[in-house]
């Protein structure tokens, strides 16, 4: 992304089709990915998430960016929390009577917590795709191996060829690409 979030949304808030499309591609997941992950089906999700874009394009029309009234990531959260909310009140008026209540209940994450954890995952990949565009390919497949898939540095030199001196190299370069990335797309990291 060529441009912070805070320009995103300015972007997005003047029509910029462009803009939507960039802010589509990166919220939209995420929003699915968090109505499901507090226990909605895939038809109830999708409504959830489409119901959340909605809303963003109703308001987002002459966003003034201002940190002091609030960060866009609360609102997103609290917006898509109450619309799961609405929806599971509903269903639980509708299965009242149901045997589902008598089930021991579970301990879940909290809505924020689950929220904030989403938050971080779905810019970690955005700002990930970026930079496996910006590198050589063989240091972000071992980067992957090494970081993501959590695999030894001597499995990654055996795979790759490499030594644990290069290993080490590109995982250093390549996590201060994505600081910096991340701080580029977020400000401070939160």
């Amino acid at each position: 992304m060529e441009t912070t979030r805070a320009s995103l949304l300015v972007r997005v808030g003047q029509n910029d089709s462009a803009a939507w499309r960039e802010f589509d591609a990166l919220y939209r997941p995420m929003l699915h990915r968090f109505a499901r992950s507090r226990g909605l089906g895939e038809a109830d999700a999708e409504d959830v998430t489409q119901s959340c874009m909605a809303a963003i394009s109703r308001h987002i029309h002459g966003f003034d960016y201002d940190p002091n009234k609030g960060r866009f990531k609360g609102w997103l959260r609290t917006l898509v929390n109450n619309y799961v909310r609405n929806l599971q009140r509903r269903r639980a008026a509708q299965l009242a009577e149901s045997q589902d209540f008598k089930r021991p209940q579970q301990r879940e994450k909290s809505p924020e917590d689950l929220f904030d954890r989403l938050w971080m995952e779905t810019h970690l990949k955005h700002c990930l795709r970026l930079i496996r565009a910006e590198v050589d390919p063989v240091a972000f497949r071992a980067f992957k191996s090494h970081v993501l898939q959590e695999r030894s540095v001597q499995q990654v030199c055996e795979e790759f060829e490499l030594t644990p001196n290069q290993v080490y190299k590109i995982k250093w370069r390549i996590m201060r690409k994505l600081h910096e990335k991340m701080k580029e797309l977020l400000g401070e990291i939160e």
